[in-house]
């Protein structure tokens, strides 16, 4: 294929997916705390492609976890790809190979067409799930940013460990999803889309979302329990699930 065609099949594939994101149901909201739309993936392409270290491979990376987002997680109500692209544009090719791969799937066996079956990829792409890896030993991991590799190894085999335990029916907290049931909540607060709407809204603007994944420049804050803080909000907010 020649370059020409490979970039127009890049600004297709990029034009679809910013027109898959702009229906959805939620419109494509950003977390920012000052009102406004996600960013568009063809804007972030633009900002970082020309000084990403594997400019060649950048766009068809991002496009392709755009993509994968779209596919395992439809009911995601926050599209905000600004960290994240980032986070790319800094690896070299090979790391940005692996980083894709794992990141495809990743969002495979925790989204809706899996065991675990997660409505969000909020606590991923919003930094809880490094936040709470990070904490554990901070000492080794606090050099680690929100989407390294290291972290991305990790959230991949803990979603293989989820899935064999579901499967294997021995976690109280993740049993079998029946084929009629919706989306997987094994929190102790309501996650349906109104609820998680105003959750999310309520952490953003008192700064308790870990990774601002609406900033390019966002470094990721662990040094906080952002779950127990989360708990703390949605009990506030009466969303606590009734025993």
């Amino acid at each position: 294929m020649s370059g020409s065609a490979t970039t127009v099949d890049l600004d297709e594939r990029i034009a679809i997916a910013d027109a898959k994101i702009e229906r959805r149901p939620s419109a494509p909201l950003s977390l920012d705390p000052r009102p406004r739309r996600a960013t568009p993936l063809s804007q972030l392409r633009a900002t970082l492609e020309p000084e990403a270290r594997a400019s060649e491979a950048f766009a068809d990376a991002l496009v392709s976890l755009a993509e994968s987002q779209l596919t395992h997680f439809p009911g995601n109500l926050f599209w905000d790809f600004d960290a994240i692209a980032a986070q790319l544009a800094r690896y070299d090719r090979e790391e940005l190979r692996e980083a894709v791969s794992l990141s495809r799937s990743l969002m495979e066996r925790f989204g809706m067409h899996s065991p675990i079956r997660f409505r969000y990829v909020h606590d991923f792409m919003y930094g809880f799930d490094w936040a709470r890896w990070v904490a554990q030993d901070p000492e080794a991991r606090s050099s680690v940013p929100p989407f390294g590799l290291d972290f991305l190894r990790y959230i991949f085999g803990r979603g293989g460990e989820l899935i064999e335990a579901i499967r294997a029916k021995n976690d109280a907290r993740y049993p079998p999803l029946g084929s009629n049931e919706g989306a997987r909540n094994p929190f102790e607060f309501i996650r349906e889309p109104r609820e998680e709407y105003r959750l999310m809204r309520a952490l953003a603007s008192r700064e308790l979302i870990p990774v601002r994944a609406y900033e390019l420049g966002a470094r990721g804050e662990f040094r906080h329990d952002f779950r127990a803080l989360r708990g703390e909000v949605a009990r506030e907010l009466g969303l606590t699930r009734l025993p």
